[in-house]
């Protein structure tokens, strides 16, 4: 089989009540005979392309079978009517409510100037996950019948926006536009899920065309990452656990407290604003140990499902590996009130040496850094077993969404903004920047200038004419996209995402990847952990899931505040024995709030995507 295998769920609904600790909560359920005829038509697609076919063998697939893929056929092309004319004459500011976003007001800078010249728009961005108190906000404007006229949320909050009416009906007209409507059988399916099953609300987000079974990724999401040369001066030590990787990342520390400008440098660091209903740093890491954080539960590769608070699942496990952190003076103190603006000038001035997201590479790794040695890269630890979810065709798990109430005349603009978004060009300038400044054309294939490859680790000025100031500052603050970097460009015949270019895929063969290869025996950590079996690719499900009732939504921010005030003190903890009797009065204490009904509610809840995982393994 290959890498990846996806699958969506696109069936009828029944309403089902359980009961739960005395209190009926309703569900959506998938209906087992629907599920079992989706599964036979989606297991025909057998096994798909892999990363090693798209990019140019660098990265190794398994035995490949030929595939099949049906998908739903799409009415748009010739048949579609054309889109309603879009009025630019007067400025239209759009109230975008977007729980991916890490920024709050308008879009400011290179990007902002592009939506205004193109669209005469400018793009308010209301982020909850910066504004405080995001679950307070979001019931404000709920309330209030205008969320946003551009709205991102997580699937279950779209679900319950749509019954609640604050949701645009976009089946009549979605069609109409040519970008869009390429992505018609993952729209469609996806909307199958919500409402009555007739209509389109919603545009997932993250979606490709690649096909349900591609694994493009040239590197895993979430692993341990350390700068090479820190690495081998540490004597390059083989790690077999996570106490290997505190003793070496302790060695890096001592010979190294500072960076070159003489600030204080530390192994760890950590950031709260990330935070939802647990600390999110922690729930990250969870992955390496097979297992994933959804709501109150874990989810595992081998399909169970426990509590969060299983004192042998892995947020325990990695909450105390922060905590051992902590005891030997590797965590950043300022981890506690710091923000993810103040991380990111921290890891382009080298002052944390243990980064675990891929894309943290772009926050310091370079072709010449790679040339010296000095780049981030996979340090693999021999007992984990990586959790690791295949690439989104059918979307991530958000959705975007219209308003409902945005009149006739807004409706319209906003959807041909949408399409553009959607567009090669608009994909393009999301992953690649722009051209000129970010990349050049050369024969048909674009490449990195020097300015696009340090534009994360530096800061890069951008011309006045094409908005000035700093090229991060101005980077597109919607922080989510409705195709992904994977999908190909059809200009180029490549991925949209810079990564993936075969020129860059070129520059990036430097010293430090030849020795890692050397080390490792892999051309990268994708076929390392594959051929050592420590990592499981999990099918990337993307269904409408249960909405919370308001008992379990009350239950859910109760225990997420508990869990996340309690997660942080432990990290912090004494000794030992502080750190049990913390975590011990944490799950006493989440008893008292509903823990076990939520919980409850949350299996139950997550049990269909299991089902669809289950037949797709």
């Amino acid at each position: 089989m290959s890498r990846a295998l996806q699958l969506v769920i696109t069936s009828t609904k029944e309403e089902v009540f359980i009961k739960k600790g005395g209190k009926k909560m309703k569900f959506k359920k998938i209906a087992s005979l629907a599920l079992t005829t989706v599964m036979a038509a989606t297991m025909v697609a057998g096994c798909g392309q892999t990363a090693a076919e798209s990019t140019g063998g660098n990265a190794q697939s398994e035995t490949k079978t030929e595939t099949t893929t049906t998908t739903t056929e799409t009415t748009s092309g010739d048949t579609a009517a054309a889109p309603a004319e879009a009025d630019h004459s007067t400025e239209y500011t759009v109230d975008f409510y977007n729980v991916a976003a890490n920024f709050q007001g308008v879009q400011s800078g290179w990007y902002g100037k592009i939506v205004k010249d193109k669209f005469n728009m400018d793009l308010n961005i209301i982020a909850p996950q910066v504004s405080g108190d995001g679950a307070a906000l979001y019931q404000t404007r709920c309330a209030a019948g205008a969320l946003g006229d551009l709205i991102i949320l997580d699937n279950a909050d779209a679900q319950e926006c749509v019954e609640s009416g604050l949701i645009h009906d976009l089946t009549d007209v979605i069609e109409q536009y040519p970008n869009l409507a390429k992505f018609m059988p993952q729209i469609k399916q996806f909307n199958s899920m919500m409402g009555d099953g007739t209509k389109i609300y919603a545009i997932p987000l993250e979606m490709n065309n690649n096909g349900p079974t591609a694994y493009k990724q040239l590197h895993v999401y979430s692993y341990p990452r350390i700068g090479w040369d820190m690495y081998n001066e540490a004597g390059a030590p083989k790690l077999a656990n996570l106490d290997d990787l505190l003793s070496c990342l302790k060695d890096i520390q001592t010979a190294h407290p500072t960076n070159d400008k003489g600030d204080p440098a530390y192994a760890i660091s950590l950031w709260k604003d990330w935070d939802s209903q647990y600390m999110e740093c922690v729930a990250q890491l969870t992955k390496w140990y097979g297992q994933e954080v959804n709501g109150s539960v874990l989810i595992g590769t081998d399909n169970s499902i426990v509590p969060l608070t299983d004192k042998a699942g892995a947020y325990y496990k990695m909450l105390n590996f922060f905590y051992k952190a902590n005891q030997l003076g590797l965590v950043d103190p300022d981890s506690a009130t710091q923000d993810w603006n103040s991380m990111v000038s921290k890891m382009q001035d080298k002052r944390v040496y243990l980064f675990w997201y891929s894309w943290q590479y772009g926050f310091w790794n370079t072709p010449a850094k790679g040339e010296e040695g000095t780049n981030y890269i996979e340090i693999p630890v021999a007992d984990t077993n990586l959790y690791q979810a295949s690439d989104t065709y059918y979307g991530d798990g958000r959705v975007l969404c219209v308003g409902s109430q945005v009149s006739d005349e807004n409706f319209a603009r906003l959807m041909e903004f949408l399409d553009w978004y959607a567009s090669p060009e608009g994909v393009q300038i999301q992953h690649g920047g722009t051209e000129g400044l970010i990349y050049t054309v050369e024969n048909g294939k674009y490449k990195l200038t020097e300015d696009g490859i340090n534009r994360f680790s530096a800061e890069v000025a951008v011309p006045e004419d094409q908005g000035g100031g700093n090229w991060n500052d101005g980077n597109n603050q919607i922080n989510q996209w409705i195709v992904a970097s994977c999908d190909i460009n059809p200009d180029t015949n490549e991925p949209y995402g810079t990564d993936m270019w075969s020129s860059t895929i070129e520059m990036n063969q430097t010293k430090t990847t030849k020795e890692w290869t050397e080390m490792y025996g892999a051309a990268d950590d994708v076929e390392y952990l594959l051929n050592n079996k420590m990592m499981t690719v999990v099918p990337s499900i993307n269904i409408a899931l249960a909405i919370d009732s308001t008992d379990i939504s009350l239950i859910r921010k109760q225990c997420g505040d508990t869990i996340k005030d309690a997660s942080w003190r432990m990290v912090f903890a004494k000794d030992d024995a502080d750190f049990e009797a913390q975590w011990d009065a944490m799950t006493e204490q989440l008893k008292g709030l509903g823990w076990d009904d939520l919980t409850a509610f949350d299996t139950e809840k997550y049990q269909p995507m299991l089902d669809a995982r289950k037949a797709a393994q």
